[in-house]
């Protein structure tokens, strides 16, 4: 299986709109949105993408398997802290869970981004807290911190780790 990150060009911005609607829909499950009136969940704004494509230190990348789309994952520097970079969104399709492409991608992700990282997690989703745990082990050992705190107006689970070069 082979897992690659591409990045995600502006004129394929539409692309990741429309995979996001399955993020949304997934994130539903924990943040108890409702469809739109129109059966959708693609109720985001997607202004909020702008910086992807206008900042320097926010990079986002289609993830790929066997050269298939499989999800996305959106790296920026934490806004409140530019010290550290921050696993903004990450999404792989159901099709694709389950079988390492995660772990590899943020393997990926960690080396062409050397230094300090942090991932939030909702505090309802075990699942993704499982994940984020064992993917992080599998780069830095336990060599990580695990916390909760606030991010904007919701408490999260954090996960602060270092990458070397």
């Amino acid at each position: 299986m082979e897992v690659q990150l591409v990045k995600i060009e502006r004129e394929e911005r539409h692309v990741l709109e429309n995979l996001f609607c399955y993020y949304v829909y997934d994130m539903s499950e924990y943040m108890k949105w409702n469809p739109a009136k129109d059966g959708t969940f693609g109720g985001y704004d997607v202004s909020k993408f702008d910086p992807y494509w206008n900042q320097d230190d926010h990079i986002p990348y289609f993830i790929k398997v066997n050269n298939e789309l499989a999800g996305f994952v959106l790296i920026r520097r934490y806004p409140s802290d530019l010290t550290l970079y921050d696993v903004a969104q990450f999404f792989v399709l159901r099709k694709f869970k389950g079988q390492g492409v995660g772990t590899l991608v943020l393997a990926q992700i960690v080396k062409a981004f050397p230094g300090k990282w942090q991932i939030r997690i909702l505090l309802e989703n075990s699942g993704a807290l499982s994940f984020w745990k064992s993917a992080v082990s599998n780069i830095v050992g336990e060599d990580y911190t695990l916390s909760k705190a606030n991010d904007v107006d919701l408490v999260m689970f954090f996960i602060h780790f270092e990458a070397a070069s």
